[in-house]
């Protein structure tokens, strides 16, 4: 763990002035200062957050992580490896750091500020998994931070391997049953195991499909928020996929090929590359990002000998 303001929050906030408490552990970390929160944003973060959002609830996640004492778990991998000498490294591409910027919030609609915040925490799970993969003995890794390429690149006793990381956090169905509940409407709701199945399926086809010009062997991996995690759960602990032979369940609801029509124009031909695209790899990682941005590997299934 860096030695920083951020590591040293490790007791939880109250709500109370949880914002006064954040802008000075950020004056003094400058993973907070210069890349997640630099000044161009800090007045119109500070003024979201003086109005609690009574709509969706929202709340920054690095306010949310230190109100529940794990902050440094959440910039521990951008001090990591996106900082040099108190300040982010050159030669870190400028979307990169656009996309670590928190700004999702500022959306002006709850749904957009949903859809937003998965990116921002989708960028944020491929710095974390290669933080992982670290403690996991893998070395030399390479990051998209820097160079064109896989997410990460790593090395682990002799074999190179190239990764794709998709996350998925709560999807807009149940986004949409929590604001009616939160409204004080009827908000019953269900997504269909079939369908959900098939989009896990769909989103190991997309890592493929961006490994597939990789010379080295090519792992996709798929971080599932734990909120989420009962949608997927038994089609994947249950073994209702497989991987070796993949296949999309015709037994999905009109929801799902509203899907893949509005998929057309960047895979024309889905459902027959589907088979070849995911067997280029060599295996595909399922884990759950918990709560407190800790991550557990809940299976990895080869598709090659």
């Amino acid at each position: 763990m860096v030695n920083c303001a951020c590591c040293e929050q490790q007791e939880r906030v109250d709500c109370a002035g949880s914002l006064e408490i954040f802008a000075a552990v950020r004056s003094r970390c400058p993973a907070l200062h210069q890349i997640f929160v630099p000044d161009q944003i800090w007045n119109d973060f500070q003024q979201w957050h003086r109005q609690p959002d009574l709509v969706a609830q929202h709340r920054s996640i690095l306010i949310l992580a230190m109100k529940r004492g794990h902050l440094g778990r959440v910039t521990s991998a951008v001090h990591r490896y996106l900082m040099t000498e108190g300040g982010p490294r050159p030669d870190i591409s400028q979307q990169y750091l656009s996309d670590l910027r928190e700004k999702w919030m500022l959306c002006q609609s709850p749904e957009d500020r949903h859809q937003k915040s998965r990116r921002f925490i989708g960028r944020l799970v491929e710095l974390q998994f290669a933080e992982w993969l670290e403690s996991n003995g893998w070395s030399d890794l390479g990051l998209e931070a820097f160079r064109v390429g896989p997410d990460i690149d790593a090395n682990k006793e002799g074999r190179r391997v190239a990764f794709e990381v998709k996350f998925i956090g709560r999807q807009n169905t149940d986004f949409a049953a929590f604001l009616q509940s939160n409204a004080g409407q009827s908000a019953a709701t269900s997504v269909s195991p079939y369908d959900a199945k098939n989009y896990l399926m769909f989103r190991v086809y997309e890592a493929a499909k961006q490994l597939q010009r990789i010379n080295c062997d090519r792992i996709a991996v798929v971080v599932v928020e734990d909120v989420a995690w009962a949608n997927f759960e038994t089609q994947v602990t249950e073994g209702w996929i497989e991987w070796a032979n993949p296949q999309f369940s015709d037994r999905h609801s009109e929801r799902w090929t509203k899907f893949v029509q509005s998929q057309k124009t960047r895979y024309p031909n889905l459902s027959d590359d589907l088979q070849p695209t995911v067997r280029s790899l060599n295996e595909v990682w399922i884990l759950i990002m918990r709560s407190d941005f800790q991550y557990d590997l809940v299976g990895s299934y080869p598709l090659k000998e």
